[in-house]
């Protein structure tokens, strides 16, 4: 059973990771078939199997010879995971799990891409949350408002002292999106652990480039991701 559902989870990996590079350039994810980058030659169903088409061709093109870039590789390695993390931790049928796992990917990715957040998909996010909590609407309500809440309150204060956005607000409506599959306090210990993350990583990287400031853009959906399904995975509760 965990085989077949992390071999789900590589296929939709694959499936977002087109999504987000395609959205990223702003082209059409739907119509038309996958293709190098490089040399533009369109990609046959050999070429396209998760994880494997990548160990296959040795990270190269079957017909350019240029290598592929990694994070195909490594973004179905991890939806891969984090699928049979969920049917580990919580239940082969957890349907929301997956749900939760693909949106939160997709969105990071797409941070990554392009620095920006598709309201639409938080929109999505937050009508399916609300569909599952219809018997718990106001804790749904109190949850969502309490992160838009704490994250427009840093994002303030961050912009107040630093005089420019220290994230935008696309990762205020992210965390407030969150807010139907979290209780209060589980919201709250992902806005606070995000930045606890986003902190670590930032020093990390300034220690390493040996710069006392930090002059690149990070993307911060991701930290938001990783924080917010740690919390759903381990059913983290703060208090």
């Amino acid at each position: 059973m965990l085989f077949a559902i992390g071999v789900l989870g590589a296929v939709i990996g694959s499936f977002v990771n087109v999504v987000s590079v395609r959205e990223g350039k702003g082209e059409d994810f739907v119509h038309g078939r996958s293709y190098c980058p490089h040399c533009q030659h369109s990609l046959h169903a050999l070429d396209l199997l998760p994880i494997l088409s990548y160990l296959f061709l040795r990270g190269k093109c079957r017909y350019c010879k240029q290598s592929i870039s990694i994070r195909y590789f490594i973004v179905e390695m991890i939806f891969s995971i984090l699928f049979c993390l969920v049917a580990y931790f919580k239940h082969p049928t957890e349907i929301v799990g997956y749900f939760l796992c693909t949106i939160c990917m997709l969105i990071a990715l797409m941070d990554v891409d392009s620095y920006e957040i598709d309201l639409r998909i938080l929109l999505g996010l937050i009508t399916v949350g609300f569909c599952i909590r219809l018997d718990a609407v106001e804790g749904a309500i109190l949850s969502m408002v309490a992160g838009l809440i704490l994250y427009i309150t840093v994002y303030g204060v961050g912009k107040w002292i630093w005089k420019e956005e220290v994230f935008g607000m696309g990762d205020v409506y992210f965390l407030a999106a969150l807010g139907p599959y979290f209780s209060l306090s589980q919201i709250l210990f992902i806005g606070l652990f995000s930045f606890v993350i986003g902190g670590g990583v930032v020093i990390c990287w300034m220690i390493l480039s040996k710069r006392n400031q930090l002059y690149a853009k990070i993307p911060f959906a991701p930290f938001i991701s990783i924080s917010a399904l740690l919390t759903y995975l381990f059913s983290i509760q703060w208090f």
